[in-house]
């Protein structure tokens, strides 16, 4: 794939009506922690289809679980709806991609165009939309005082991440997130400036909050906590210093699963919520456990799980 490089970025730029970058495609294809695969198609000498994944790692009931999550699946305009046999061209790439990665299931935040061939011709089974929650007042609280808040990545000490890893729940299908995973996704990230909020208490670290600030919205990509009912002072927190630090942001943006138990903190705090885009599923090894019922209920996705793939 080395040699296919600079084409498939063309064909992204065509598809996608976007560019992207070589250090941007080495970070997610060739750094990422468990690996990444593309697949392509060439005629005529040039990359006329791709279909991509990043191998991450889950946790279900105290099991190791491995996905790809579906990513970059693009034809030229040229190409599109053309047979291999009785088969357009992207969905042999896909069969051949899932034929030759071992995995335990597949999952994506296809459009809604794709979401509907993974499930017509590669086994996907439906797609759900995610739900984005919004606040667009942000206010100060009376007792925003109880955390401190500052920003950098040089504030959370080695190691310290890997103590926020969700373990009290064996039933949730857990995208496992340590400092491996963090560092990655997003500091070494080469397409966009992640940046991190810590929360403290008397010199404790009771959580942080991964966001962008895009388009005067503050986007929170991902939140770590030991327990839920420690989102109240961190929410507080949050609005409290968006007001002291950062001007014209007009609100902030996140998703939450509708099943999750930090539904009532967001609700109480003024958040609505909306569809937003489409999330799918698809088994591959079934004796994993994972159906669809399990994906669609009990991953918890979050904002970072699409933004940053």
């Amino acid at each position: 794939m080395e040699k296919d490089i600079h084409d498939i970025l063309t064909l992204f730029a065509c598809s996608f009506n976007k560019e992207m970058s070589e250090a941007w495609f080495r970070w997610k294809y060739q750094n990422s922690p468990f690996g990444s695969e593309g697949y392509v198609v060439i005629d005529t000498e040039k990359v006329v289809a791709f279909y991509g994944g990043i191998k991450l790692q889950f946790s279900f009931k105290g099991e190791t679980l491995w996905a790809y999550q579906f990513c970059d699946v693009m034809t030229h305009p040229e190409y599109r709806g053309k047979l291999i046999g009785k088969r357009p061209l992207i969905v042999r790439l896909g069969e051949m991609f899932y034929r030759e990665n071992p995995m335990d299931f597949a999952f994506g935040f296809p459009s809604i165009r794709h979401a509907r061939l993974q499930s017509l011709k590669l086994g996907g089974e439906g797609y759900r939309l995610v739900r984005l929650y919004k606040k667009e007042h942000v206010k100060k609280n009376i007792m925003s005082w109880k955390l401190s808040v500052k920003e950098g990545w040089g504030i959370l000490k080695k190691g310290e991440i890997n103590k926020f890893l969700v373990r009290h729940d064996d039933e949730t299908l857990r995208l496992v997130k340590d400092e491996e995973y963090i560092r990655w996704r997003y500091v070494e990230n080469p397409s966009k400036k992640y940046k991190v909020l810590v929360f403290k208490r008397l010199n404790i670290t009771k959580g942080y909050i991964i966001f962008t600030a895009e388009d005067n919205w503050f986007n929170m990509l991902d939140i770590f906590i030991k327990k839920p009912n420690e989102l109240d002072d961190i929410l507080i927190s949050l609005e409290a210093y968006i007001l002291s630090n950062m001007d014209n942001i007009k609100g902030i943006k996140a998703w939450f699963h509708p099943e999750e138990p930090f539904n009532k903190q967001v609700d109480y705090y003024g958040y609505k919520y909306e569809d937003s885009i489409p999330i799918a599923f698809k088994p591959v090894n079934r004796g994993s456990g994972v159906t669809s019922d399990i994906f669609y209920d009990r991953y918890f996705y979050r904002m970072g799980d699409y933004d940053a793939s």
